[in-house]
């Protein structure tokens, strides 16, 4: 069965790049540029989509914040955060370690990209953040 992705970030050619790249790799692939767009994606298609990709620093609200209201409506939804450098600092704010999340820095080589989401579809591991007050996620 073909796993479904849901890729949300700001920046166009990111996002291009990424639905090529899980294209060619056999995922089938939707998109939003933002928390909201990213939201009525995810709940149209909640079924078929298996996992996250989201980047940190949206414009709206963050892809934490994405991430939880996505993980209300499924709770076996897969997360993996990417992000230049800014969003790693964001985390360092927000009091997240990377550890606790699946985590691939920007820029990043499409096998890579293509790697890390296999192995985020296999984990196993719990989500230690979940239970983070939207507060501490949005940075206020």
């Amino acid at each position: 069965m073909q796993k479904g992705v849901l890729v949300v970030d700001d920046e166009p050619v990111d996002v291009m790049v990424v639905e090529k790249t899980l294209e060619r790799a056999g995922y089938r692939v939707w998109s939003g540029s933002d928390y909201t767009q990213g939201l009525g994606v995810f709940q149209s298609h909640a079924d078929e989509i298996d996992i996250l990709i989201a980047d940190i620093s949206l414009p709206d609200k963050t892809g934490i914040e994405l991430a939880k209201a996505c993980l209300r409506l499924k709770r076996t939804l897969k997360i993996l955060f990417i992000s230049g450098w800014t969003g790693a600092e964001f985390l360092d704010y927000a009091g997240i370690s990377k550890d606790d999340l699946h985590f691939l820095p920007k820029p990043f080589r499409s096998s890579a990209l293509v790697s890390r989401v296999a192995e985020v579809l296999a984990a196993t591991d719990p989500i230690h953040w979940l239970e983070m007050p939207d507060a501490a996620c949005s940075g206020e």
